[in-house]
């Protein structure tokens, strides 16, 4: 994922200091970044493109240029306490997306210094990351579970 940025020392403190991700290279222009054992490269632009007009996503406005990261159950837990214990600034706060559906899902969002969205989600059970009942392809959440989550 490469993505557009406007001040690149703003960008390396978001990203290593209350990301927790190392760096990789790095040339005047941009930062590569290991994102959770993903490469994510900062570009540096002088005007932010326009990314405003978000969608509704379980009545919450998600925007629709976002990037992001499946983690691990646990993980996505410390990260939350640990964001709320630093008062990080959320663009939608940590909840349980779709409760009761087969895609059921921990989500929360935060913008890095650019305004660049980052959607931070986990499952309770991993093998429903792509998941849907049989017939509920495009019901949202993947359809009604007969029996909840933990």
């Amino acid at each position: 994922m490469a993505f557009p940025v406007t001040d690149l020392a703003l960008t390396e403190e978001f990203y290593v200091q209350k990301l927790g991700c190392k760096i990789g290279r790095r040339t005047p222009t941009s930062i590569n970044f290991n994102f959770f054992g993903h490469q994510i490269v900062a570009h540096k632009v002088s005007v932010m493109p326009d990314f405003t007009d978000g969608g509704k996503v379980d009545g919450k406005k998600v925007p629709p240029f976002h990037f992001g990261l499946v983690m691990e159950w646990n993980q996505w837990h410390e990260l939350r306490d640990c964001f709320l214990d630093s008062n990080i600034s959320f663009r939608i706060k940590p909840h349980i997306r779709y409760p009761g559906k087969v895609g059921e899902q921990a989500t929360m969002f935060i913008d890095d210094p650019s305004g660049n969205s980052i959607e931070l989600k986990s499952f309770s059970d991993d093998s429903r990351l792509f998941a849907t009942l049989e017939g509920e392809e495009n019901t949202i959440g993947g359809g009604k579970l007969s029996q909840q989550n933990p």
